[in-house]
Order: structure tokens, then sequence, then C-alpha cells
């Protein structure tokens, strides 16, 4: 099978989301990015995953609403956190009728907790969900706190950020001098620019401005995740970064909550594991999907 996937278009919840598609066969897996990501960033970790399971299973990774060439919203409480699980369960529902199988979700960051929430929503709908440090956290009655640790500052950063650049090269050196992207896996960095960069009059702009991912740091708040995780009732693997984000507190929550769960660390990465080591991120991916098939 090719590792070159093909673009298409996806219709749910009255959006067109843009998708990159490996064709493969079942059980179909639906990879969901971070906030300001991209579908493309799943491209180095999907290769190391399919060299690493011993079927070639398909794949679907999917730009979320307002992110890449995916519809945006323009307003803030579409992004809530409610709104990307419903996202997850209408494309993965579409994706399991295509295929007649329940479908196989893994996630990044806020595209892991968006499945965390779908799989406790439509436990049927999936066969397993693989967790790449996803934003775990307890909700506070203050309206003015964060809605996950560190979540007001992250808003606050991204309405500062700079969202123009003169050409894709000094919007890369820009970006790798500072982290997270300082260490990101060159062909993740690349792949990252792919789709985050969009040309504009001569330049490149971010698809994902900085104000609608602010919108989606602060809509965190509406999403509580844990009743929905003890619902899940398909085998789970957390991947989790050396450094990462996920406390043992709440690592170890999740893990009861779903007796199924396993965790697995990524030694040196950080939460942004997936850029950070894609090929270490898919063999694991790869290894938990070789037991399923077995």
């Amino acid at each position: 099978m090719s590792n070159v996937p093909r673009q298409r278009r996806i219709a749910a919840r009255g959006l067109a989301f843009r998708a990159l598609e490996w064709p493969g066969g079942a059980p179909p897996v639906l990879l969901l990015h971070a906030t300001s990501f991209c579908a493309d960033v799943w491209g180095p970790v999907w290769e190391a995953a399919r060299s690493a399971s011993p079927r070639a299973l398909g794949a679907v990774a999917v730009d979320q609403r307002g992110h890449g060439g995916s519809d945006a919203p323009a307003d803030a409480a579409a992004y809530a956190w409610t709104e990307l699980a419903a996202d997850a369960v209408a494309i993965a529902e579409g994706l399991a009728g295509e295929r007649g199988t329940p479908v196989v979700g893994v996630g990044h960051s806020s595209g892991a907790t968006a499945l965390l929430a779908a799989a406790g929503t439509r436990p049927a709908l999936f066969a397993a969900v693989v967790a790449i440090e996803p934003v775990l956290f307890e909700g506070s009655p203050d309206a003015a706190a964060d809605s996950f640790p560190g979540s007001r500052a992250l808003a606050a950063a991204a309405r500062r950020r700079r969202g123009r650049f003169a050409s894709r090269d000094e919007a890369r050196e820009r970006l790798r001098a500072r982290f997270p992207y300082s260490g990101f896996d060159p062909a993740a960095l690349e792949a990252c620019l792919d789709g985050t960069l969009a040309p504009v009059a001569g330049a490149v702009a971010l698809r994902c401005p900085g104000a609608r991912e602010a919108w989606c740091y602060e809509g965190a708040a509406a999403l509580d995740p844990w009743p929905l995780a003890e619902r899940i009732g398909a085998p789970l693997r957390l991947v989790l970064g050396q450094h990462g984000a996920v406390s043992s507190r709440l690592r170890d929550r999740l893990l009861a909550a779903q007796p199924a769960a396993r965790a697995e660390a990524i030694a040196g990465a950080t939460h942004f594991a997936a850029l950070e080591r894609p090929s270490e991120v898919g063999r694991a991916i790869g290894g938990f999907l070789a037991e399923l098939l077995r």
C-alpha cells in the first residue's frame, strides 16, 4: 500500500472537513491532531505505524474545525470541546459506515481528549483508542479559572501570535527557534508547515489564526471527560511523553476508569511527543494495533 495519502473532503454536522486518506484494510483508523496543528503532521507517524503492523490498515487524518483546510465557524462557542467531541463521533460514524466496521481512534492532545469523549459517548463505534498526551483536567467552579492548567496563558499567547510571514522559509526559521517547534523532528516540522500555512498575496499566513487558536484553548471548559471515560468499552492505550503534561494522578485516574487501558512512555519526549518522536510514537501505535489484530 502507498504511504502517500490522497486528499478528500468529509461532510459532518454541517461542516466540510479536509482529510488525508491512506488506503488499506479494516478497521479504519481516525487520526485527530492537537490544537493549532493539522492532519499533515500524522504522515511521519502513520508511516512508522504501518511498518510496525502486520496488516496495512487504512487511515484518515482530519483537520479539526477551524484548522488547515476545514471549515472555520466564526464564533467562539463553536470551539467548545463538546463540539470537537461531537465532530469526532460524526466523522467516525461516516468512516464506520464506509467500511462496515468500528473504527480505531488515534488522537494527540485536544484530539485525543475529543476521541476519549467520543468513545465514551458511542462505545460501540470504536474498536480501540490511542490517546497520545491527552489533555486531562478537572473542572473548576470558578469561571475565571483555567479550563486546563495554563489554558489562559496559552490563549493570551495565541492572541499575540504572529500570523503572517514573508515566506515558508522565514516561518520555518522563526518557529524552530522556539519551543515546542525547536524539538520537532525535521519531517514533522515540514509536515506541520504543509498544513498550517496558506499562501496570501506573496506571503504565507497561518490557516488557524491566533484568535481562533485561543478559542480552542478556552473551549476546553465545556467538556467534562471523566463520566465519558468510564463508559469507554474499547481497549485504550495511553502514549505519554516522559516529560509530558499528563500528571501521574490524572493518568492513574484514567487508567482506573478503564481497566483495559495501558500506558506507554516515550523517552525524552514532552507533550508534543507525536511531533518530536514520530517514529517511536508510530511504532507504539503499530504495536498496539498488531496486538488487536492478533
